[in-house]
C-alpha cells in the first residue's frame, strides 16, 4: 500500500511538472503571439499615417496651383 501512494505521488508529481512546463510554453508563445500582433497594428497605423500625409500634401499641392493659375 506505502509502494502504490509513493508510486501515485510521484505520477502525479511528474504530471504537474510537465503541466507546468506547457503552461509556461503557452503563456511565453501567447505573449510573443500578443507582441507580434502589437507590432502588426503599430506598423498599420504609421502606414494608415503615411497615407494620411501624403494625400494632405496632394491636397496643398492642389491648392496651390488652382491659386497660381487663377
Amino acid at each position: 500500500m506505502t509502494t502504490q501512494t509513493l508510486t501515485r505521488s510521484s505520477s502525479e508529481t511528474a504530471q504537474n511538472s510537465a503541466s507546468k512546463s506547457d503552461l509556461n510554453t503557452l503563456t511565453a508563445q501567447g505573449s510573443a503571439s500578443y507582441q507580434a500582433i502589437q507590432q502588426l497594428k503599430y506598423l498599420h497605423l504609421q502606414l494608415e499615417i503615411d497615407v494620411l500625409l501624403q494625400e494632405l500634401q496632394t491636397i496643398k499641392q492642389n491648392k496651390q496651383a488652382s491659386i497660381t493659375h487663377s
